[in-house]
């Protein structure tokens, strides 16, 4: 076993971290090119814009904001002010994560016809999953280091982190159950019955893809390798959650598209 706290073990991990920051920035810039269709629609009036499209856009571009973040962090060649730095890349990636939620939040509270004994609970839990998120950018603290030509991370507080992963994945497998529970207990037909089984397949794929992607760095952080080690897996993880939601909310709007008669609340 290695020793994970040995500055040499703590030097590969951080190269490790920058080499899957510039992957998954590249592979989030060709999700945009071979998306941005979708902007386009919007912009030249194809496709109507409608309000939950605002948390769509949240997850869209605060992630490619978090990811540009992170490069500019591991790439630096001069001081800067690492303490706002480590803050924005704080705020975007958690705005990404929470926007990815809230928008599949919607989706379920739309397929339940928004009653009360629904859209109460679900709200509440949202509010807590902002809260959560929201506290970890107060807590962290970064500073620049002249030795290491480098920011390093003063405090980050590993037992938010867990919280914060294991409240996602516990807040999207509840919007997981509350779909398939509407799915099975309303019969639908026809166009509504192809939207609602829509929106049950994606929620489905989107919840084992976001579930996979954020059980890995959960468990990092559970274990407490090294700092290193104990984000080194939230790339992956946000980045690949915001290209679930988004093509969801795409595959919703292409759905709405082509049966306006049913969908306009989606």
């Amino acid at each position: 076993m290695p020793d994970w706290e040995s500055p040499q073990v703590i030097a590969k991990a951080a190269v490790v971290f920058s080499q899957i920051t510039f992957t998954f920035l590249g592979v989030y810039l060709w999700e945009l090119f071979t998306t941005c269709d979708f902007e386009w629609s919007l912009i030249t009036g194809r496709r109507k814009f409608t309000w939950p499209l605002i948390f769509f856009f949240i997850t869209r571009y605060c992630t490619l904001l978090a990811l540009i973040g992170l490069v500019i962090s591991l790439t630096l060649e001069s001081r800067v002010n690492c303490h706002a730095l480590y803050m924005f890349n704080s705020f975007t990636e958690n705005m990404a994560i929470l926007g990815a939620s809230t928008s599949l939040m919607i989706r379920t509270i739309t397929l339940w016809e928004r009653r009360k004994y629904i859209v109460i609970p679900l709200v509440c839990l949202s509010l807590a999953h902002w809260g959560v998120l929201w506290g970890g950018n107060l807590l962290i603290d970064a500073a620049w280091d002249p030795i290491a030509k480098g920011c390093v991370i003063l405090n980050l507080d590993a037992k938010l982190l867990q919280i914060a992963f294991f409240y996602t994945m516990a807040f999207d497998f509840t919007i997981l159950v509350l779909t398939a529970v509407s799915l099975h207990r309303f019969s639908y037909s026809g166009t509504q019955f192809n939207l609602w089984t829509l929106l049950f397949r994606d929620g489905l794929a989107y919840f084992l893809v976001t579930f996979s992607s954020n059980a890995v760095p959960a468990i990092l952080n559970v274990l407490q390798l090294n700092t290193v080690m104990n984000v080194v897996a939230s790339v992956p993880a946000v980045t690949i959650a915001a290209i679930a939601a988004c093509r969801l909310a795409i595959h919703l709007q292409s759905f709405r598209n082509r049966n306006t008669c049913i969908c306009g609340a989606i």
